[in-house]
């Protein structure tokens, strides 16, 4: 139960990126102010306020069409933890997104897992975040740098393995300055996104045809990117969890993908390599 001396929930706008960046500074998450601008201007995103006016919690709840969303950004200042704040902000999320018939998913630490077994959510996957310092390998002959015009292509092959509608995710990753973005030269047979992070690039997500294919992405994103790198693989792809190895990926730590509802088997397992991030899926 809720402490009545805990602050409301309430909408966070873009006047409260600065706060927002601030609890990802504390969290130690990757997060910046294009990502924070990104997912107000296309979410449903709430927060807590002080007695100053600060934010010190916030949630998102992002559709991704009509049967998935995604509850992500789910942080609270130190200060203020221990205090069922963040529990209330995902079950004020999950049921924004449930009342318009929307299926809530997250990717969850073990302990955040924990929390949200309890509140119905049931996991439907694993996955581990990876860390690589900077380094080049070799440019794959089968793919290519994305370009603008791959847009309709990379939208399609998203909604089909991954299962939801978020072209407007993959048109803001692919428009930032400096965005890193790799086809396969086959038609429609995968790609991978990247965007830059506070602390490291992330790379994801990776769909692809194939192993071998999202293992040429890959080594055609580390073809190009500078300075360390972070992937959320899914664990279930031994090969290309073999490759991450091989090129001196060091695991950070896992996640588990949960969701409450009633469409919780959504896209391509099979072709899914790598996450867009916890806050994206």
């Amino acid at each position: 139960m809720a402490n009545t001396n805990d602050p409301d929930i309430v909408a966070l706008g873009e006047t409260a990126i600065p706060d927002g960046l601030a609890l990802v500074e504390e969290a130690g998450w990757n997060q910046v102010a294009d990502d924070w601008r990104l997912m107000i201007g296309h979410g449903h995103t709430v927060g807590c306020r002080d007695e100053s006016g600060r934010f010190i919690a916030s949630g998102l709840a992002m559709p991704y069409g009509e049967r998935i969303g995604w509850i992500s950004m789910v942080l609270v200042n130190g200060a203020w933890r221990r205090r069922g704040i963040a529990t209330r902000i995902v079950e004020h999320c999950a049921d924004w997104l449930e009342a318009r018939g929307i299926t809530p998913v997250l990717d969850a630490t073990p302990a955040g897992a924990a929390v949200y077994r309890p509140m119905g959510f049931e996991t439907i996957t694993g996955m581990t975040r990876w860390h690589r310092p900077a380094g080049a390998v070799p440019m794959p002959e089968t793919v290519r740098p994305a370009t603008p015009q791959d847009m309709p292509a990379i939208a399609m092959t998203d909604a089909e393995v991954f299962g939801g509608a978020r072209r407007f995710l993959l048109q803001d990753l692919l428009s930032r300055p400096g965005a890193v973005a790799m086809v396969a030269k086959a038609p429609k047979c995968g790609f991978a996104l990247s965007r830059k992070g506070r602390v490291a690039t992330q790379i994801g997500p990776i769909l692809a045809q194939d192993s071998a294919t999202a293992t040429a992405l890959l080594d055609g994103m580390l073809n190009v990117l500078d300075g360390p790198v972070l992937i959320d693989a899914f664990d279930r792809q031994d090969a290309f969890i073999e490759h991450l190895e091989a090129l001196g990926f060091t695991r950070q730590r896992p996640f588990e993908r949960m969701a409450r509802g009633p469409h919780k088997d959504f896209g391509m397992a099979g072709r899914s390599f790598a996450a867009a991030g916890p806050e994206l899926g």
